[in-house]
């Protein structure tokens, strides 16, 4: 560019740059289209029925496990993964716990309420899903707690020798989970979610299933994951 074009460029670069303040200023969405979450009622009791799917290819667990922290501190709110994810030492944590040894309740408090929490991501197929049926065949993330994870390993480990152990993650042998949420004491509460019979997912039609298969997302390609991997290799 001669200096000449510059000179004439340089007469309509305020509003190129003004253009650009706007486009910066704009309010970014940070909602994942790839993430299924059942939607609440207003007394935040919903229903679903969700089918959870086999490990992707190339991946042998068909969960994503990882630890984060939120909690609002004077400065705002923070909202970052545990770094015990990836086995590392957490500056929160650590700060936890020398709280909760200090003896005083109210330092106590304040080590509950940063705890870590754990949560699972898994590849799902939204079997029934009656306040948004578009969602319905679709394959989605979803994000949950330790009551859901309990939840399968109690379908895959029965406590009861009348019960009959599965896999509920298999497209031939796994179960539909119906998924029950209400509120109860204050808290969001999944007691009464419960897996179905056993039955094959699309009536077994393996073209079908290969296809969905082929469509599930990566869990290593969460951000969570990616760091976790690369710290492993």
């Amino acid at each position: 560019m001669s200096f000449a074009d510059f000179k004439k460029r340089s007469k309509s670069s305020i509003d190129e740059l003004t253009k650009k303040i706007e486009e910066t200023n704009k309010k970014e969405s940070y909602k994942d289209d790839r993430f299924w979450k059942p939607e609440l009622d207003k007394s935040s009791n919903g229903y679903a029925v969700i089918r959870f799917l086999p490990a992707s290819e190339g991946e042998d667990l068909p969960w994503a496990k990882y630890y984060s922290h939120g909690f609002q501190g004077k400065g705002g709110w923070f909202i970052e993964n545990c770094l015990t994810t990836l086995g590392q030492k957490c500056p929160v944590c650590e700060s936890n716990s020398e709280l909760w040894n200090s003896g005083i309740e109210k330092d106590k408090d304040i080590a509950r309420n940063r705890k870590r929490r754990l949560h699972y991501t898994a590849n799902i197929m939204v079997v029934a899903d009656p306040a948004n049926p578009q969602n319905e065949g679709k394959v989605f993330l979803y994000k949950f707690g330790k009551r859901i994870f309990d939840k399968i390993n109690e379908s895959m480990n029965p406590e009861f020798d009348d019960e009959e152990a599965i896999n509920p993650f298999d497209f031939w042998n796994g179960a539909n989970f119906k998924l029950k949420v209400r509120k109860v004491a204050g808290f969001i509460n999944y007691d009464k979610s419960e897996f179905d019979s056993v039955s094959a997912l699309l009536d077994g039609d393996d073209s079908k299933l290969e296809e969905l298969w082929k469509s599930q997302y990566a869990l290593t390609e969460l951000p969570m994951q990616r760091i976790l991997n690369h710290m492993m290799n």
